[in-house]
């Protein structure tokens, strides 16, 4: 199964929205101190999800480095 992992950050004005249909919808998530990130996989509940959530979320790549918001090379 194809993962996208998306984050929020905590200050959001929807972010007990969105934590609420993460946890509706059984996903995985992590809470963090600033933001909480949480998995979504491909099909019609990604579309679900960009269709409601795509202003205030942010996608998560794996490797870029959260200070300057660059690619890391590993």
């Amino acid at each position: 199964m194809n993962l996208h992992q998306y984050c929020i950050y905590t200050q959001h004005p929807e972010f007990k929205d969105v934590l609420t249909w993460v946890e509706a919808h059984d996903l995985r998530y992590e809470l963090h101190f600033n933001r909480t990130r949480f998995w979504i996989p491909t099909g019609k509940i990604h579309t679900e999800f960009m269709l409601r959530w795509y202003h205030c979320c942010s996608r998560v790549v794996d490797n870029e480095d959260l200070a300057t918001g660059t690619s890391s090379s590993v």
